[in-house]
């Protein structure tokens, strides 16, 4: 997996609508506390997928409203699915430091204790893991349409252990470090990195979305370019000349 660092930072404003969307996100996110902008911003996602999928030239705009929220509940309930292991797992681990508490002994008190902080970190290792393999069948329900494709496990296990897509995850973590830092940069100026960085986080997941369809292309075997020269292949990828 081939990318551009420069055309890939200004891939969302390949849009002539791109501040517009930017600003939508951005607001749906601030406002996600109200339930249904967190829907719009999970079916922006299933189309910024399919646009790395189908390597598009622009990112995905704000339209067709239904749509998009019917598509982001329905992501939405993929992902809550696959992070129910880790939510078990943490239970689990929590009400057994409960019942260690109750014994009211110091041996009690301290198995509660480690209890508690072991569910946090395995469940938080599981989180990741489970995030991970939720996003690819996420991917792949933006991919066929059909709330079942995103518990296709014989095709989701191929994914997540190819190399593609493990290095569209990388390619990811890089960009949110590189967002952190800004973010905390701009926190210089009270209430400055929290409100920008909103907005920059939503123009990160634009870029985040097509790494991760691009990967996911890539690993089951739809992201191969049919050109051998690497001038026509960013062409192709960028939908423009990457002459000066």
């Amino acid at each position: 997996m081939n990318v551009d660092i420069e055309e890939l930072a200004k891939y969302p404003m390949e849009s002539d609508e791109w501040v517009t969307t930017v600003l939508i996100g951005g607001l749906a996110t601030i406002f996600s506390f109200l339930i249904l902008p967190i829907f719009l911003v999970s079916g922006y996602l299933v189309r910024a997928l399919r646009a790395g999928m189908e390597d598009a030239s622009e990112p995905p705009t704000f339209d067709d409203w239904g749509g998009m929220v019917t598509e982001g509940f329905v992501a939405a309930v993929i992902g809550f699915i696959y992070q129910l292991v880790p939510l078990i797992v943490f239970f689990v681990f929590v009400g057994g430091s409960i019942l260690a508490f109750l014994t009211g002994t110091d041996a009690g008190g301290l198995a509660g204790l480690a209890g508690i902080f072991g569910g946090l970190f395995v469940s938080w290792i599981l989180a990741i893991v489970f995030g991970v393999v939720g996003l690819a069948g996420v991917a792949n329900y933006a991919r066929e349409g059909r709330f079942g494709a995103g518990f296709d496990f014989g095709l989701i296990v191929d994914v997540v252990t190819d190399r593609s897509y493990l290095l569209a995850w990388g390619y990811v973590i890089v960009l949110n470090v590189v967002v952190g830092f800004v973010v905390a940069a701009l926190n210089i100026v009270p209430f400055l990195g929290t409100l920008v960085g909103v907005f920059l986080t939503f123009y990160a997941l634009i870029i985040a979305g097509w790494l991760w369809g691009q990967g996911f292309a890539e690993a089951v075997g739809e992201g191969e370019f049919p050109s051998t020269d690497a001038d026509t292949r960013e062409q192709e990828r960028w939908g423009h000349d990457t002459d000066p």
